[in-house]
């Protein structure tokens, strides 16, 4: 005879709620009861993981859009107004070491 897992969840209140099939933990993702951070354990395993991180349970999921990549500021201004700043250095040292 096959053991379906039983699965307990942590929630929001710190409490925990179960043991439940997998047919209960879909009926409460369904209801947004949990979503993919919601903490769960399974009678088979020791460890809390997330609720997205099991692979029976993460296509009830949207997937996650990358993150936008930072927008990078062009570095040539910089580099001009450093070759400004050594250029008025340049002259002002040249002007205050003439004899």
């Amino acid at each position: 005879m096959i053991t379906l897992p039983e699965y307990r969840v942590m929630g929001e209140d710190g409490q925990e709620y179960g043991p439940v099939d997998a047919k209960q933990i879909r009926t409460w993702v369904a209801e947004q009861r949990l979503e993919r951070k919601t903490p769960i354990k399974s009678s088979e395993m020791k460890d809390w993981v997330f609720l997205g991180s099991l692979p029976e349970f993460a296509g009830l999921f949207a997937p996650t859009a990358p993150p936008k990549p930072k927008r990078r500021l062009p570095l040539w201004p910089l580099a001009m107004a450093t070759a400004l700043v050594a250029g008025l250095v340049w002259l002002a040292l040249k002007k205050f070491n003439q004899p």
